[in-house]
């Protein structure tokens, strides 16, 4: 019988699961909404069924990996921290909690890694050594994998691209400061760029018009392109990774602006930098997860 492992991603808005293998084929998949008005409670007790629907299919688990929103400790499985988008997840004991109802090794990472370590194996980053990954949806997030493991850093903040501050005292952030990369860069950021320069209109709506020649949309686009650049830039000045994946929700109509981005991005940085659209779409959490906790049980 084949091994599988869980894989797990959770955010603000669902929660989503697969049962996968050592190839990363997807034998399984199971998901519900994320009950955040029941608090932390609620919201294990949502991923429990998830994962126990899983279970349910009767194939040998080798384990349970999650990728979740939030601050996390992954060498303990701890939620050090989590906006509201999960409110009280907060110090939730994750991998402790799943391994106690599941008696299954459980791995817990944040989700933009879980993300990246996906695209690491079966998608755009595979066979890179190092590589950053830059997701641009409701939000901002990212990651840094280097030979194969999440840097997490000592509070394990590390690759919170969208809170790096790209203009000082610039528009608020609800992490408090002020000028993050995620005011900028973001879904709704684009949006609302849309907005401001045709009432009514979307970051896609505005992406069509920029597609198909516009030219007071091109000037929004552009904006947003340049600060993607250097956003972009920074990373590559950081961290000097073999590529920038680019992910998230934007990216997935990265055939409308790419062309554009990258004759401004060698306009605006004089590096050599490779960037590259993220493969795998909503699967790759899932899939990273997996991966994660596979590596810890073999290795």
């Amino acid at each position: 019988m084949s091994r599988y492992y869980i894989g797990a991603d959770l955010g603000g808005t669902g929660i989503k699961a697969a049962l996968i293998d050592a190839r990363g084929v997807i034998a399984a998949r199971s998901k519900a909404a994320t009950p955040v008005t029941e608090g932390a409670a609620g919201i294990l007790r949502a991923l429990k069924d998830v994962i126990r629907a899983l279970l349910s299919e009767g194939a040998e688990v080798g384990g349970i990996g999650v990728g979740s929103a939030g601050r996390i400790d992954a060498a303990e499985g701890i939620v050090r921290y989590a906006t509201d988008n999960l409110p009280g997840w907060t110090g939730m004991r994750l991998a402790e909690a799943l391994t106690a109802e599941f008696a299954l090794p459980a791995a817990v990472e944040n989700d933009a890694n879980a993300a990246a370590a996906g695209e690491g194996w079966l998608g755009a980053a595979a066979g890179l050594c190092s590589f950053a990954m830059l997701t641009l949806g409701t939000g901002v997030g990212g990651a840094f994998l280097h030979r194969g493991a999440p840097v997490s850093g000592s509070q394990g903040a590390a690759g919170e691209f969208g809170h790096a501050v790209l203009y000082p005292g610039g528009l608020p952030c609800n992490c408090g400061q002020r000028g993050c990369a995620e005011q900028y860069l973001s879904g709704s950021a684009l949006s609302r760029r849309a907005a401001e320069a045709f009432a009514g209109w979307d970051g896609r709506r505005l992406l069509e018009a920029f597609a198909a020649g516009h030219s007071l949309a091109a000037g929004a686009v552009e904006a947003y392109l340049d600060d993607l650049s250097y956003a972009v830039h920074n990373i590559q000045s950081y961290l000097d990774p073999a590529a920038v994946i680019i992910g998230g929700g934007v990216a997935e109509s990265h055939s409308v602006w790419w062309e554009a981005w990258q004759r401004r991005l060698a306009a605006l940085s004089p590096l050599s930098i490779k960037v590259l659209p993220a493969k795998l779409g909503n699967e790759a959490g899932m899939l990273g997860a997996a991966r994660l906790i596979m590596d810890r049980e073999q290795g």
